[in-house]
């Protein structure tokens, strides 16, 4: 399945992705949804997540 971010423009049909709840039972928790066509997207996962947690990196604890 295609990572996407929400807010992205669907592959398909240019709408923007949408956050809801998966309805497949290989897939937990939400998914980026497409409105218009019915598309879902599995949410693409940030690298840098936990680095953001902190902030910037001079805010970083030691």
């Amino acid at each position: 399945m295609l990572e996407k971010h929400i807010g992205e423009p669907c592959p398909t049909c240019q709408t923007p992705l949408q956050r809801r709840a998966s309805t497949f039972r290989t897939i937990v928790g939400d998914v980026a949804f497409c409105a218009r066509c019915c598309s879902s997207f599995e949410l693409a996962r940030d690298e840098d997540a936990a680095a953001l947690a902190f902030g910037p990196p001079e805010f970083a604890p030691i």
